[in-house]
């Protein structure tokens, strides 16, 4: 068993690839993400156990130029895969997993000089505008997909919901509270946790506390594409479940 795992920092939080734990545990990667969804399932069971705290579904480019499934696992992620195995392997995987993670945090607490915290705010803006060009590409084909209108999709998702209200009779904050947790159930996702999130990371950028009060659950859905696409759906599924025609109604 060779020690090639590399830690990767996003975010300020710190996953190893399930292809690389694959290969050190010699252990197919089909089988072992099979392995990690029967964990994220179990785990979803539990509405004080969070899934993403272990593992993160994620994709990759294979040789053919296909997207294909992987998970990033944090180290509790890793703690879970490790108490599944017995003997040399397990320990040895172990030992290795938590000595890259232990070099990565202290490699984190190192003190930069000035070169390079230019380089890495340099890279960060980099990085970003690529995050940015990505959801914008993916939001538009979602849009194109669904038929709404990017600009004012959130808008239509407004009307789409107090239609639903009026048909089913019941209150918008109840028909708002189906659809967000059927997308936490579906996107397994925290909401409220990447909101916390988000609002803090608002703050230490220098937001005004009007602004970050104002930030909620559909800016968090906003960014992130694959929540976006589920969330349209999950939306058509209650129009359709509750007999809102959405094609008179929305144009």
């Amino acid at each position: 068993m060779e020690n090639n795992l590399t830690v990767i920092e996003q975010d300020g939080q710190l996953f190893v690839d399930s292809r690389e734990v694959a290969d050190m545990i010699g252990k197919k990667h089909f089988h072992l993400t099979r392995d990690i969804e029967g964990y994220v399932q179990v785990l979803s069971t539990n509405p004080n156990l969070d899934s993403m705290n272990f593992f993160i579904q994620s994709t990759y480019m294979d040789g053919k130029g296909e997207d294909r499934k992987r998970y990033l696992l944090t180290r509790k992620g890793c703690d879970m895969v490790a108490n599944k195995m017995n003997g040399a392997k397990g320990v040895l995987f172990t030992a290795y997993y938590v000595t890259r993670f232990e070099q990565m945090e202290k490699e984190l607490k190192q003190p930069q000089t000035e070169l390079q915290v230019l380089a890495a705010t340099v890279n960060n803006m980099v990085q970003q505008e690529k995050r940015i060009t990505v959801i914008e590409n993916e939001q538009k084909r979602i849009f194109d997909l669904i038929g709404l209108n990017p600009s004012n999709w959130r808008k239509e998702i407004n009307k789409i919901i107090r239609l639903i209200a009026k048909e089913s009779g019941l209150s918008h904050s109840v028909i708002w509270s189906e659809s967000y947790k059927t997308l936490e159930n579906r996107g397994k996702c925290n909401l409220q946790r990447r909101l916390d999130n988000k609002r803090n990371n608002m703050k230490k950028e220098g937001a005004s506390k009007t602004k970050v009060e104002k930030a909620n659950f559909m800016d968090i859905i906003d960014e992130d594409p694959k929540l976006t696409e589920i969330f349209l759906a999950i939306v058509k599924d209650m129009a359709v479940k509750y007999k809102v025609t959405l094609k008179k109604e929305t144009t």
